[in-house]
């Protein structure tokens, strides 16, 4: 029995000729060809696409298998025991690439809204390898399989995709219902860390804490079981506060946050939560989202199931706010790097009661049963319309409404605990004034005693003001920090486009110049390449700086920093043409503080070399960075050496002051920054206007806790 791959629509044309003639559209193979290339850009999303047809064969199970897949041209098998296919849907469904559904979309037996729309996605997956088996079972007719074949070089070798015909071959079986599909040959390879990600896909495609799916995919493959085991802990019950909000047909959401223990703390209606009476215009939605305080006084508050590591070992794996539709997991919401709910880039705007990606898991679940939402053709997350950016903005409204209240309850206790203050002094001044009364001691020594004490306040005011100083100072440098993690978070989109040109352009200029690409195009894509990672690059800076981890006191490794800080700069330092060379002690020397405090010192005075060299007049040969450790018996001695023009300008005791700079347009706190880090490690500093490598010379001494 044969069948055409493709129906093609019939049309008239010429309507003023006496005698019509009937035609048809033809497509060439490379059609087929350029929709596995263009619309799958990784294997495992290829694989996700197969998954996705066994759900909307209201399959139970589904195991995807893989076979010699660590090289190029293994096999790959994804099979279900789902409802099969009998030879009208087999032609007039799976043969048929890019016939919608929507029109004529309906629920499966067992209630599930189906997810499939084209077709475009299946196909992309199949030519993932040189030849397709279709083995299928129909659920109305036992004990028969039907089996097809496809080799795709019969349609490479083809003038138009017409010309194929399909052989389906009918046989007896004893199998039960359901379809196996197999792709031999496959164009690509899985290693280790390949697999691992397909696994963590396999596993979050239906929502693995929803038991009403009733689908569970699972992967043939070493360590998926242990990786199944870390995303179904489930320490929802170790988390801090759980943040639920609905929205239903009409556009009216509410919400409310919860403690760990369950009760509501507080509760929005629509006007609350939207700041406005107009309805969001999307679909129904719900949102649930657990938030865990990790931060060792957080965690220590009460009794918990797990360990501050294993519940960020769950997180890791699990862990994000995921978008589900229809039952299944849209990619890329919620994956790693993928901020679509803004929560990062708001932290870093205002890192009180909010939130990060790190320590949060959550959902937005939607059905969409008119099929509002629209998926992208790539199939990597939908269209921005006004319904997706309608549905994001109530998602990420109910995120602002729960820190604007947990903000307003802060504010509320810092106002309580100055006023406590207030009163514990008055209290305390009358309590000393009553006591000194009491002892009854002469008047001549109450009143030097009472004078005493007044030139302690005295002190104590003048310490407050200078830590009201400093907490200014700062306060502008959390300003600059934050502003310069949104551009990071922010550029992320635009360079990712940039790199999605770079790629296309290449691909169609390999296509059309064959031979003359590389001395045409290669060059100005290789920049665009190295632009966009360096842009990259660039912008991890401030957020790897910003990393509330790094701000807990422990053992430091120094030489682990050193290295980390010289990592971070190198775009920087090549942009420059700087050289950095080590002169470390042997061992891993450590001291007591945090990484935050440490990276502070090698950061500014990494950032306060790159400068000078920049500085009209300094010498541009031979532009070199010396970081140098020698250990004492009880001491780390860190020097910082540059090849620059040295301190110019400015006496050695004034480079440590707040806004004293010889650098244009900088700041002058830099090395202010450097000096209180270092004086909170318990060290001290000094520097050399001009030392041994011409330029400015800084030594710091750090109290040592051990060198292994």
């Amino acid at each position: 029995m044969r069948f055409r791959e493709i129906d093609m629509m019939e049309t008239a044309i010429n309507p003023y000729l006496d005698k019509k003639r009937a035609m048809h559209f033809k497509f060439s193979p490379d059609i087929l060809s350029r929709l596995g290339e263009e619309l799958i850009p990784n294997p495992d999303q290829g694989i996700v696409e197969l998954v996705k047809n066994s759900y909307d064969a209201d399959a139970t199970k589904c195991t995807v298998e893989l076979i010699n897949t660590e090289t190029t041209g293994g096999t790959l098998v994804v099979s279900d025991n789902g409802i099969g296919m009998d030879l009208n849907v087999i032609a007039d469904g799976w043969l048929i690439i890019g016939r919608s559904k929507k029109a004529a979309r309906q629920p499966t037996p067992s209630g599930r809204s189906p997810v499939g729309d084209k077709g475009l996605g299946r196909l992309a997956a199949l030519r993932q390898g040189s030849r397709v088996t279709l083995k299928t079972r129909p659920a109305g007719n036992s004990g028969i399989e039907y089996s097809l074949s496809i080799n795709w070089e019969d349609f490479a070798n083809a003038r138009v995709v017409e010309d194929v015909y399909l052989d389906i071959e009918e046989q007896e079986t004893q199998q039960p219902q359901g379809t196996d599909t197999i792709i031999h040959n496959l164009r690509f390879k899985l290693g280790k860390r390949e697999v691992q990600r397909l696994a963590r896909e396999l596993l979050l495609l239906a929502d693995p804490f929803d038991s009403k799916t009733g689908f569970r995919p699972r992967l043939v493959a070493p360590g998926f079981a242990e990786l199944e085991k870390r995303v179904q802990e489930a320490y929802f019950e170790d988390a801090e506060y759980r943040l639920s909000a609905s929205l239903d047909t009409d556009g009216k959401a509410e919400a409310k946050l919860m403690d760990w223990k369950g009760d509501v703390l507080f509760h929005a209606d629509h006007k609350e939560l939207a700041r406005q009476e107009t309805s969001y215009k999307t679909v129904a939605a719900a949102l649930e989202v657990w938030i865990f305080g990790l931060s060792s006084q957080t965690f220590s508050r009460r009794e918990r199931k797990a360990s501050v590591g294993e519940i960020r070992d769950w997180l890791s794996v699990a862990g994000g706010v995921h978008l589900y539709h229809r039952g299944l997991r849209v990619k890329p919401y919620g994956d790693l790097g993928n901020d679509w709910l803004n929560i990062n880039l708001e932290r870093a705007k205002a890192a009180e009661e909010r939130p990060s990606t790190n320590t949060v898991i959550g959902r937005v679940i939607v059905n969409d049963p008119d099929d509002v939402l629209t998926q992208k053709t790539d199939r990597l997350g939908f269209i921005e319309n006004e319904t997706f950016s309608e549905l994001r903005q109530f998602a990420i409204d109910a995120f602002n409404w729960m820190a604007r209240e947990r903000l307003k309850k802060s504010e509320e206790k810092r106002n309580q605990d100055k006023k406590d203050i207030r009163d514990d002094v008055v209290k305390a001044k009358t309590g000393i004034e009553q006591t000194i009364a009491a002892l009854e001691i002469p008047q001549t020594s109450r009143t030097q005693v009472l004078k005493l004490i007044q030139d302690y306040e005295k002190v104590k005011e003048r310490e407050a003001q200078s830590l009201r100083e400093d907490v200014l100072l700062y306060r502008s440098l959390a300003t600059a920090g934050t502003t310069a993690a949104v551009f990071a978070h922010e550029s992320d989109k635009p360079v990712t486009l940039v790199e999605k040109a770079a790629k296309q352009i290449a691909r169609q200029g390999q296509k059309l110049l064959a031979d003359q690409y590389a001395r045409t195009l290669g060059q100005p894509v290789e920049m665009l390449y190295r632009s966009a990672n360096s842009l990259r690059s660039f912008a991890k800076f401030p957020r790897h700086l910003l990393k509330r981890a790094k701000r807990r006191s422990s053992n430091v490794d120094v030489h682990a920093v050193i290295d980390e800080v010289i990592e971070l700069f190198q775009p920087f330092l090549e942009e420059a043409k700087v050289d950095v060379k080590k002169v470390l002690a042997d061992g891993k020397p450590s001291v007591r503080g945090s990484i935050a405090l440490l990276e502070a010192i090698l950061v500014n005075l990494m950032t306060n070399a790159i400068n000078a060299f920049n500085v009209r007049g300094a010498p541009c040969e031979q532009r070199q960075i010396m970081i140098c450790t020698e250990l004492t018996t009880i001491h780390l001695e860190l020097r910082f050496l540059d090849s620059g023009p040295g301190i110019k300008g400015l006496e050695l005791d004034d480079i440590w002051l707040p806004g004293r700079t010889t650098t244009s347009g900088g700041t002058g706190l830099g090395l202010t920054i450097v000096k209180d880090s270092v004086i909170d490690l318990g060290g001290e500093v000094w520097a050399i206007a001009n030392g041994e490598l011409g330029g400015a010379e800084f030594m710091v001494n750090l109290p040592l806790i051990e060198s292994l």
